[in-house]
């Protein structure tokens, strides 16, 4: 079953990064049937023609977003996580969401009934989502079992989940919409070698109001902001086999050595690290 046949994802060749609605997302969505205790929808984007995306929405029930190969990125009123294989995010009960997955990826889409929410998961969260969690999931989304077999299977898999400790990228972005334009275009292009006054120029606004903005409503700098978003789509390029030299450039940085001094500002950690650490495989 495709995510496209329960929540509404649809194919596009448009950039991951899109105009997004927040004013009025989509209420309800998928549910998980009595008496099962959850439900994956698998989107294999293989074939497809680019990126799936889906508009905000919330759903009744919780979600567990995560990608099985490539990237998937969750996308909230508040910011943009991207997520490679071996992590997922808890999104619970009537959180307003977006999702992008890559495409040829494999991304997938966890439901899980209100009355088997673990205790106290009633925020965004990151989850390890790890080799054999995912290889549970997706066996019991594509066999058919007895359903005493399945109940004990999907209890056994709700004990299993466990918050990552490892932090994961997260792009904040700002609520002004004059200047959320610019953040996404910003993210639309993270290897722009634009500068704070061509970004300013080519939005019409003045440097001054984008300084403000960006300090006012995420506490950060612009320019320490596009490091942040130039970070994150690393490790989207990082996970799917692409050298560091060429993600280096791809990002905007002149030598490899920069990128990674920059990636390890940034994550705490090399781009080899950061894989070795937090990705369950790499994919070519």
């Amino acid at each position: 079953m495709s995510v496209a046949d329960i929540s509404g994802h649809a194919h596009a060749s448009a950039a991951p990064v899109v105009s997004l609605r927040w004013g009025a997302p989509v209420a309800g969505g998928a549910e998980v049937a009595s008496p099962y205790l959850l439900t994956t929808a698998v989107f294999d984007g293989t074939e497809a023609g680019g990126p799936a995306f889906s508009e905000p929405h919330t759903h009744t029930d919780a979600l567990l977003m995560w990608p099985h190969t490539r990237s998937l990125t969750l996308h909230t009123s508040a910011g943009v996580r991207r997520l490679i294989p071996g992590q997922g995010v808890w999104v619970p009960p009537g959180v307003p969401h977006a999702a992008t997955a890559d495409t040829g990826g494999v991304a997938c889409y966890t439901y899980v009934a209100r009355s088997a929410i673990p205790d106290r998961w009633t925020s965004l969260r990151m989850v390890k989502v790890g080799r054999a969690l995912q290889e549970m999931l997706l066996h019991l989304d594509a066999t058919p079992m007895p359903d005493d077999l399945r109940l004990r299977t999907q209890r056994v898999i709700l004990e299993m989940l466990q918050e990552d400790p490892l932090p994961v990228l997260e792009v904040p972005v700002p609520v002004d919409w004059r200047i959320r334009a610019l953040a996404d275009d910003v993210l639309r292009d993270p290897d722009s070698d634009r500068s704070v006054e061509e970004w300013a120029a080519r939005h019409s606004l003045s440097v001054r109001t984008i300084t403000r903005a960006f300090s006012r409503d995420i506490g950060m700098s612009f320019s320490r902001w596009r490091s942040l978003v130039r970070m994150s789509a690393a490790t989207a390029m990082l996970t799917q086999g692409h050298p560091v030299n060429l993600v280096a450039h791809r990002c905007g940085y002149s030598t490899t050595s920069a990128f990674s001094a920059a990636f390890r500002r940034v994550t705490g950690a090399s781009p080899t690290e950061y894989l070795r650490e937090r990705s369950v495989s790499v994919i070519p």
